[in-house]
């Protein structure tokens, strides 16, 4: 098969690549979520590459790279959250995807603006990302569930926005985590308020003035009708501020089969979660790809990343 020719991708591609993404995974995206996650992140544009028929300008390969800033060890580090790796069924051989893989692993290198990428691959990509293009692998995520979520009483009160109150809320709650997303006002309005039809529902413990904790949730429907209820981001200062988010959290879970979110390695809350009666499901691993150099170790100590500091598909 004559090998694929690449390029950087545009706004003008944007209705390909998303016929793309719908033709290869299972939750599916329109072009207004695409265009805001790629070009409206306040860390800057993801980068796009793409893959095309030899001899035609037809899509058959997309990957991106989104600026992320992150904190491993002690180090703010200016990395890349990779997403929505596709390829059309026909050039899922080993020579199409290293040809492009490498590609856009040379661009980003040149690029020099970050210096490495982290990702969550499904299972078929895992062992593939390891072995031919590098990466390492860099701690997991588990998914802590629990079952039949009931409604609880709370005190917690639904946001539409995060004021200047967010900043140094979580400069305090993240002060001892070893890896983490370092975080702006600026980053979580646009990844949990900016969204193409509003998703997700926030609930904030502490005051207009002062914040304690916040959640962030979303629900989902299996095909086979089994319904979850997802956590996609939690924080919070103390033990008392995380039991009400729980609990609101309970409360738009109320009738769904199971409440969820994913933990890294290290997760400060995953004590008090399973206190709470949230058990370990499926583990997810978490890869990294430094573009010079040798990767960075995971760090030992406190940790959290969440799918909802990336993956726009939660």
């Amino acid at each position: 098969m004559p090998p694929l020719r690449y390029r950087m991708g545009t706004r003008e591609d944007s209705p390909q690549i998303v016929a793309l993404m719908n033709a290869t995974f299972r939750t599916p995206i329109d072009v207004a979520t695409w265009e805001w996650y790629v070009y409206g992140n306040p860390s800057g544009p993801s980068r796009v590459y793409l893959a095309l028929e030899p001899d035609q300008d037809i899509l058959r390969g997309a990957v991106a790279y989104s600026p992320i800033a992150l904190r491993i060890g002690d180090k703010s580090v200016r990395g890349d959250y990779a997403h929505h790796l596709a390829l059309n069924p026909a050039y899922r051989d080993t020579m199409s995807y290293l040809g492009f893989m490498n590609y856009s692993l040379k661009g980003q290198t040149a690029a020099a603006d970050t210096a490495l990428a982290i990702g969550p691959p499904n299972k078929t990509a895992y062992r593939v990302h390891k072995t031919l293009t590098r990466w390492v692998d860099f701690g997991h995520l588990d998914c802590l569930r629990k079952l039949g979520p009931q409604a609880k009483p709370h005190n917690c009160r639904e946001i539409k926005r995060f004021t200047e109150a967010f900043e140094p809320f979580y400069a305090r709650v993240s002060k001892d985590l070893k890896f983490c997303v370092e975080k702006t006002t600026a980053r979580v309005n646009w990844r949990f308020f900016d969204r193409p039809g509003l998703p997700y529902t926030v609930y904030a413990t502490g005051s207009a003035e002062e914040l304690t904790g916040y959640v962030v949730l979303k629900r989902w429907r299996e095909p086979d009708g089994y319904s979850k209820a997802h956590i996609l981001d939690i924080h919070a200062l103390d033990s008392d501020a995380l039991s009400q988010l729980i609990a609101a959290a309970e409360c738009y879970a109320d009738g769904s089969d199971e409440l969820n979110l994913w933990a890294a390695c290290g997760y400060p809350y995953r004590p008090a979660l399973e206190a709470m009666g949230f058990v370990p499901g499926f583990r997810q691993p978490l890869l990294l790809r430094p573009y010079n150099g040798a990767p960075p170790a995971y760090p030992d100590g406190s940790c959290s990343l969440s799918y909802g500091d990336g993956d726009t598909q939660y």
